[in-house]
């Protein structure tokens, strides 16, 4: 009788661990509740599926299992309203749906109007469903049901190398000044670990892959140009066996059996970076611990001189680890810049903004809302994409 239920919570998991929803809440301030409420679902998952393993049930157990769906059904219906904004299609249920998409930007934008914005009618939701779910789940002790409260780990969906370049706007100079400080004449023996560190959202993988792909890097590196992704490791565990054996299967295009011992894999290492010249991205890098970087950097040192590595970190004590004196700050972008983005994002290739001008106006005023960051202008410049004006 629990199966529903345990699918329905393991589909919220998923949802409130996704990143576009990650990012939604981050913005409007109450990411801490929705971890909490993270860590309370996947409690209820584990009561269910301990409740399912039990032959039978008495009469109270039935009814505090039906209590516990009844929530999470409840929570369903909440984030199926935040991933009807995830994709994109509304901003304010509230609002008729006749009205126009101006009017419903004004009443999310407006600081004045803030108790009655959809963000936090739906941030009072999160809470009121949390104390709820959080009064049933305390009461499992009673029915014996076994709860394990570690949340689920968030992993990052996996980068590669590959981008659409006209897809990324306002990084040329970014993309010309790392170049540049990759191939300077001075370092062409050495070793050059540097990094790209910003804040979330600023686009350090978009950046990387620009110069990941730039006809300079592919000339200078025309063996080994390496791409791997750190974060989308099981619980961002910063596993140096795990980075070895992506880089080895980069290499040798086999995969390499994850029942491997660490001697194996670094004997395998050895054999095919040892005296060779690569380019080496490290995508969303979150160890802090010094020596597991120093773990991995005296591998990555096996190479030949003139070998680089770039490493991308929201982390200021990452970057500091690798050494702050290749670190390049990645800032937001310009006001110029970033209407272009949100234009991009906002308007059809055959809109006449020129007929909109309302629409314009908001939209600049939207864009200053967004800190020239350019993942907030992506997902609320797309707000916009494709509504009736």
């Amino acid at each position: 009788m629990a199966e529903l239920g345990i699918s329905i919570a393991a589909k919220l998991i998923e949802v409130i661990s996704s990143e576009i929803i990650q990012e939604i809440c981050d913005m409007w301030g109450y990411k801490s509740d929705l971890e909490d409420l993270n860590k309370t679902v996947t409690s209820i998952k584990n009561v269910l599926l301990d409740a399912e393993f039990k032959r039978e049930l008495t009469k109270a157990e039935r009814g505090y299992i039906e209590d516990l769906k009844d929530v999470v059904y409840d929570a369903d219906d909440l984030f199926d309203e935040f991933l009807t904004l995830a994709e994109l299609k509304q901003i304010d249920g509230n609002v008729n749906k006749g009205g126009k998409f101006s009017e419903k930007l004004r009443c999310f934008f407006s600081s004045k109007k803030k108790k009655m914005s959809q963000a936090y009618k739906m941030s009072c939701k999160v809470k009121e469903i949390k104390k709820h779910l959080d009064d049933i789940v305390d009461r499992h002790t009673k029915f014996g049901f076994k709860v394990d409260y570690k949340p689920i780990c968030r992993r990052r969906e996996e980068t590669c190398s590959y981008l659409h370049a006209n897809d990324i706007i306002g990084r040329d100079k970014d993309k010309e000044t790392i170049i540049d400080m990759l191939l300077n004449p001075s370092m062409k023996q050495d070793f050059c670990f540097l990094t790209i560190v910003g804040m979330g959202g600023l686009g350090k993988t978009a950046l990387a892959q620009l110069v990941f792909n730039d006809d300079k890097i592919k000339n200078e590196f025309p063996d080994l140009r390496l791409w791997v992704c750190v974060s989308d490791q099981d619980g961002e565990i910063f596993d140096v066996k795990a980075i070895l054996c992506k880089i080895v299967e980069l290499v040798t295009h086999c995969k390499i059996d994850g029942s491997s011992t660490m001697e194996l894999v670094q004997n395998r290492f050895q054999d095919q970076l040892r005296g060779k010249k690569f380019f080496l991205v490290l995508d969303d890098v979150w160890n802090e611990d010094r020596e597991n970087w120093l773990a991995l950097k005296k591998f990555l040192m096996l190479g030949r001189g003139g070998s680089r590595i770039v490493i991308t970190t929201r982390s200021e004590t990452t970057s500091a680890i690798i050494g702050d004196e290749n670190a390049y700050k990645l800032q937001g972008l310009s006001q110029e810049d970033s209407w272009k983005l949100f234009k991009m994002s906002a308007f059809s290739n055959g809109c006449n903004q020129e007929n909109h001008g309302e629409l314009v106006e908001i939209g600049k005023k939207i864009v200053a809302k967004c800190h020239s960051v350019p993942l907030a202008i992506k997902v609320v410049g797309s707000l916009l994409f494709g509504q009736d004006i």
